[in-house]
């Protein structure tokens, strides 16, 4: 009776052990996930025919030290703007991205002159100001309601008196949005429209101004 007994808790503790093990078994692991940070800054500005250098970036994962994906289509030859994307993976098959962007301007000196009042559906106002010949400041840049704390303010970019572009600024209004601009149009001296991405706060909508 006394050897059952034994065999009976040999085979309980057997089977406590072997369920606790199978029920933790692949429950915990430890992920280092994947960051990149950019060597030089997110946003560079050059003039057409200027050298551009790309100063690459580093992805890690803990200490890890990963491979680095890195696509880019800048060309200094033409106007406009160009995005360098950088792409890593670590051992556990998580993605991390990074952007950085470039602006090439015309070489020749700017025509058209921005700065002055603009209106959007004719009353809404946006203050431009003129920083150099061809980078300006705006105080509403989507147009939105005169003087409501969510306006957007950007540093914006006159490329090549046809195409008007403001990269991505962080708390751009004192509500703290961030925003960005497409590559809009230059009509004129007197008109320009784009469309602002701003942390989905405001619509995607064309945005038009109009010289008051």
């Amino acid at each position: 009776m006394k050897k059952l007994i034994a065999l009976l808790i040999v085979i309980m503790c057997s089977t406590y052990y072997s369920c606790s093990s199978d029920e933790t078994a692949g429950v915990s692991k430890v992920t280092n996930y994947p960051t990149i940070t950019l060597n030089g800054d997110a946003l560079i500005v050059i003039v057409k025919g200027q050298t551009y250098n790309e100063l690459g970036a580093i992805a890690l994962a803990g200490s890890q030290t990963l491979p680095l994906v890195t696509e880019s289509s800048v060309n200094t030859s033409v106007p406009g703007v160009y995005k360098v994307n950088y792409k890593s993976t670590n051992n556990d098959g998580f993605d991390a991205t990074n952007t950085r962007t470039i602006v090439v301007l015309s070489d020749l000196p700017s025509t058209i002159n921005l700065e002055g009042t603009f209106l959007r559906n004719g009353t809404n106002v946006n203050n431009v100001i003129k920083l150099s010949d061809r980078k300006y400041s705006c105080d509403n840049a989507t147009g939105y309601t005169t003087g409501d704390p969510n306006n957007i303010k950007l540093t914006f970019y006159n490329i090549d008196d046809q195409k008007i572009y403001a990269p991505f600024q962080e708390e751009a209004s004192l509500t703290g949005i961030s925003a960005e601009s497409s590559i809009g149009t230059i009509t004129s001296a007197n008109r320009f429209s784009w469309v602002i991405f701003a942390s989905g706060f405001f619509g995607t909508a064309t945005r038009t101004f109009i010289r008051q």
